[in-house]
This record gives C-alpha cells, sequence and structure tokens, in this order.
C-alpha cells in the first residue's frame, strides 16, 4: 500500500503533455514502483489546440489499453489508464535507461539498431487488416491535413527570417513555392504499402536499455501509413547532417534487407528508396511548425538541429521534387 507521494517535475514537458515524476513510499516491503511518470492531458494554448484536433491523448490511453502487446516494438508498462479518455496516464519510469537526445544526435551503432527494431514493427501489420482499426491515425484525416497545413505556412516566413542567412538560398525558395501545397505533401508521404507505425519516430522519444535495446514512448499518433515514414521522421530529424550524409543510404538499405527477411515481398529497394525520398518532407514540416506557431521557449537548443537537419537533406535529395 502507498503511504506518501512526493512529485518532481521532469526537465522536458510533452508536446501536447504534461509530464511529472512521482516518487511512492509503502508499507514494507514494497509492493509496487519506486517511481512512475504521471502523463495528463494538455490544457492550455496551441497544445490543447492540437489535441483537440487530433485526440492524441485519448488515443495513446486506447493504446496503453488496447495494443500495447500488439506491437512489435517495446513500450512503458502502463500501471493505469484511468477511467475515460482524459483521464492521466500513468506510466514506467524510465529514468533509469539512457535516454535519447535529439539535440545531441542518433549514434550510428543506434541507428543500425533501430532500422531493425521498425523493420520488425513495419513488417508485422504489413497491408494487413489491422491497418484497418478506426483509432488508428491516419494521415488524410482531414482535421490533420488542416492543422499540418496551416503549421507550416504560419511557419515559413519566420523560417526565412531565421535562417535566410545560413541555409541554402534554393532549398529555403523551395519551401515557399511548397508551403501552399502543404496538402499535397501530407498526402503524397501517406501513399504507398500501408503499415502500422509509431507516427512520433524522433529519437527524444526513444530509450535504450543496458543492452542497446530501444524502447519507444508517446504513443499518441500511432496509426497507419509507409514504413519510410517512421525511417525519415527518425534520420533526418535526429541525425547529425554530416553523419546523415554519409550514411542514410546504407541506413535505409538495412532497414529494407531486414523488411525482406521478415517476410514482406513486392516492395523494391528502388520503390523504398523513392518513399524515402519524400517522406523526408515530414520531417521538415514539423521544424517549420517549431519555428512558427509552435514557436516555445527553447532552453535544450532543438528548434535549429530540427529544422536544419531536415531541411538539409531533403535540398541534398531533392525531395522537393518528389511532389
Amino acid at each position: 500500500m502507498i503511504v506518501g507521494m512526493r512529485a518532481t517535475a521532469l526537465a522536458v514537458s510533452g508536446a501536447v503533455a504534461d509530464m511529472t515524476r512521482l516518487h511512492f513510499n509503502y508499507e514494507q516491503p514494497r509492493s509496487g514502483p519506486a517511481s512512475a511518470i504521471a502523463k495528463a492531458r494538455a490544457t492550455e494554448g496551441h497544445r490543447l489546440l492540437m489535441d483537440q484536433a487530433m485526440g492524441l491523448h485519448a488515443r495513446e490511453s486506447w493504446f496503453y489499453s488496447n495494443w500495447r502487446d500488439r506491437v512489435a516494438l517495446r513500450s512503458p508498462r502502463c500501471f493505469d489508464v484511468g477511467t475515460d479518455p482524459a483521464s492521466t496516464l500513468l506510466l514506467e519510469d524510465l529514468g533509469p535507461l539512457r535516454s535519447g537526445d535529439q539535440v545531441t544526435g542518433l549514434r550510428l551503432q543506434d541507428a543500425e539498431v533501430l532500422m531493425d527494431a521498425l523493420a520488425g514493427q513495419h513488417a508485422a501489420f504489413w497491408m494487413n487488416e489491422s491497418c484497418d482499426d478506426p483509432h488508428l491515425a491516419t494521415a488524410t484525416d482531414s482535421n490533420y491535413v488542416s492543422m499540418v497545413h496551416h503549421l507550416v505556412n504560419t511557419g515559413v516566413e519566420s523560417l526565412v527570417a531565421r535562417y535566410g542567412d545560413g541555409a541554402p538560398a534554393a532549398a529555403l525558395d523551395a519551401v515557399v513555392r511548397l508551403a501552399p501545397r502543404w496538402t499535397d505533401v501530407v498526402t503524397a508521404c501517406a501513399a504507398g504499402p500501408r503499415t502500422v507505425a509509431h507516427n512520433d519516430c524522433r529519437l527524444d522519444n526513444i530509450f535504450f536499455d543496458g543492452e542497446g535495446n530501444p524502447v519507444f514512448i508517446d504513443w499518441q499518433a500511432i496509426g497507419t501509413t509507409r514504413g519510410t515514414h517512421d525511417i525519415a521522421n527518425l534520420l533526418a530529424g535526429s541525425m547529425d547532417i554530416d553523419l546523415l550524409r554519409a550514411h542514410w543510404k546504407e541506413l535505409v538499405r538495412r532497414y529494407h534487407r531486414r523488411l525482406c527477411e521478415h517476410g514482406v515481398t513486392g516492395y523494391s529497394w528502388e520503390r523504398c528508396e523513392q518513399d524515402y525520398r519524400q517522406s523526408v518532407l515530414f520531417p521538415l514540416g514539423q521544424g517549420i511548425a517549431l519555428v512558427g506557431a509552435l514557436d516555445r521557449h527553447d532552453g535544450r537548443g532543438l528548434t535549429d538541429p530540427a529544422v536544419l537537419r531536415p531541411l538539409l537533406h531533403c535540398h541534398d535529395l531533392d525531395a522537393f521534387a518528389t511532389v
């Protein structure tokens, strides 16, 4: 039985949630975890609007109630989901594990492990009936498409003002031309063989145990899309650009090879590479949103790498020409 509790703030907050670490005191012997993470739905500003538009907190509650044991990716244990979709989640505290740091960047060895893990997840649901579950997010949902289009277009002016002196002019010009058609970007990036993707696959949402195995958090966006969505979001958003330039193709080849080893057929390397090249536009859109309507205090210094990595990668791969 719990006889006492104290709360401490986490160093970072979620994009659409508030999180607190709870420390428990028990009657002896201890009958539960020493600590847990309380994840509560956001109650203000753009975070609340995003949650209302896309049902993010409710979807994560559904995931822990119904789908956690179905996916091939490891996730925190959930001790309590509450009584309704808006209830606070009580999750396993992964503090003792090594946390991914999107600012520092994705290490090559970790990237290789993640290619294997994501291939296993995507292959398990490749073009099967589970993709039709109505609780899963879809990239073609009208509320989602409108939200993304709005966030990108409100961020373009800030993007050009902030990076006009440092980023390639051709890349910024391409963003300006493409932004009014960002609904086409979202639709194009969702085309192709469907699978169940984590859908918010950034290094900040990944922990690693003592053996280097990944644990994925933040399941509020789990949905159906093509597999390269997760791969591009992870690599383009989380890996230092020089390391990315040197290794993106071998990493995507590794992912494709693992898909085939898991039994996926009819998906050529050429198609996979083409899908990836287009999918890198998605993390760029996220980055643009960070400098626009979602602009918040950035004590970690996340905004610049979250924008410049995918912007330069899109420029390198001429991703703008794919839509």
